[in-house]
């Protein structure tokens, strides 16, 4: 994908799996693939204040390898996008953010990073906000990212 330097992921529902408690089957073959090509960062939510329990399941699944950082808060993700670009010293513009939910975009769209909306599990039935934009791209698996960066 055309200058775009760093990839953050969401978390929960899009690489981790939180209803079966496991990866989903892909994620690991598109963290190699992306990593290769991409700075990696995660940024999510961690709504039930788990925040130690989410690095210990980077650590169980061995993915840190994969992140520059990763970041989770209990309630404001748009400060850790701030904090994420900052701490990898590059522009929005130059950032892809992946989640499976529309409204978690939002600050992605309105500062100028290209997003990916995994439409699937929970969410999928969300629409986006007319306030704040479209998803640069919609899929509906994780794996289908691979076609598009």
């Amino acid at each position: 994908m055309h200058g775009i330097r760093a990839i953050i992921f969401d978390w929960g529902r899009t690489l981790y799996d939180k209803d079966n408690c496991a990866l989903f089957p892909e994620t690991l073959k598109v963290l190699d693939f992306c990593s290769q090509k991409y700075t990696l960062a995660i940024v999510s939510l961690a709504t039930d204040n788990e925040i130690e329990g989410r690095f210990a399941k980077l650590d169980l699944y061995n993915l840190r390898k994969y992140f520059k950082l990763a970041l989770f808060h209990a309630a404001d993700k748009d400060s850790l996008f701030r904090n994420a670009i900052g701490n990898l010293n590059i522009s929005s513009e130059e950032v892809l953010i992946i989640d499976d939910r529309i409204a978690r975009l939002g600050w992605g769209i309105k500062n100028g990073c290209k997003t990916i909306w995994i439409k699937k599990g929970k969410y999928a039935n969300d629409s986006p906000d007319p306030t704040i934009g479209n998803p640069d791209f919609t899929v509906e698996s994780l794996e289908e990212i691979l076609k598009i960066v």
